[in-house]
């Protein structure tokens, strides 16, 4: 019996359970799990390349792509994250989504917790009404016990919405992480992001991020996406709240 034969007989009442919740929640593109894809701890180099393609021809001519790659090269006293993703969404030949993200990030380790990480983020995405965001953050990590993972820090924030008007903040960086064993081969995946402004915490931003992962082979997964986003202070004329579930397809070189 193959890997993915016995992922199906075994785990297909998960698929479907989570096929119904899916059904009610707005489809997207996943956004980036930083945290799920890193290789904290591990020591070599990484390379992993995740995405999907649909298309559809009819009364409207529907295609989509994404494609994200990540590569982490991890020593000693050193850890080492880049992840570049693309997307875009077409009807009729005309876009009505894309995006754009680069992320790359250090982690200084030392003999005892915690460790100092910094990061710098390029992202473009006009469809959720801001031209560019960029951010370059500094702050401490911690591991903690049971797979848990944690974060604090400072980051400048220099955002650009579809007017050109420019706003620039600098904000508290702070996130969770931990991984849930549900069974031999799927993992329940949760991070949450909060950055508030250091002016005025009722200016913040919020992301949390729910992720099945079903581990086919050593190499291959599948996971299931459910994510939210809210910004107190949106760019002009966006909605605060955005959710979506994504299915994402991903393959580890090494």
């Amino acid at each position: 019996m193959t890997g993915l034969e016995y992922l199906l007989q075994r785990q297909s009442k998960f698929f479907l359970i989570f096929a119904l919740f899916s059904s009610f929640f707005i489809h997207s593109e996943a956004i980036v799990n930083v945290e799920d894809l890193r290789r904290d701890g591990e020591k070599g180099f990484f390379a992993n390349i995740s995405g999907s393609l649909s298309f559809s021809r009819g009364n409207r001519n529907r295609d989509s792509f994404s494609i994200q790659s990540s590569l982490d090269y991890n020593v000693e006293d050193l850890e080492t994250f880049f992840v570049i993703k693309r997307s875009q969404k077409q009807i009729n030949q005309k876009n009505y989504d894309s995006a754009t993200l680069a992320h790359l990030r250090l982690n200084f380790l030392f003999d005892k917790d915690p460790s100092l990480e910094t990061y710098i983020q390029y992202s473009k995405n006009p469809f959720r009404k801001f031209n560019k965001r960029e951010l370059i953050g500094l702050g401490a990590r911690f591991n903690l016990e049971n797979n848990f993972k944690a974060g604090v820090g400072v980051m400048n924030e220099d955002e650009e919405d579809l007017s050109t008007i420019t706003d620039n903040t600098l904000r508290v960086s702070s996130y969770f992480h931990s991984e849930f064993l549900i069974d031999e081969n799927i993992v329940f995946d949760l991070s949450a992001f909060i950055q508030p402004a250091l002016s005025s915490f009722s200016d913040y931003k919020a992301t949390l991020i729910g992720q099945f992962d079903f581990h086919v082979n050593e190499n291959f997964k599948i996971s299931l996406q459910y994510n939210t986003f809210y910004d107190s202070k949106p760019p002009s004329n966006a909605v605060k709240k955005e959710e979506g579930f994504a299915t994402v397809f991903s393959y580890n070189f090494n």
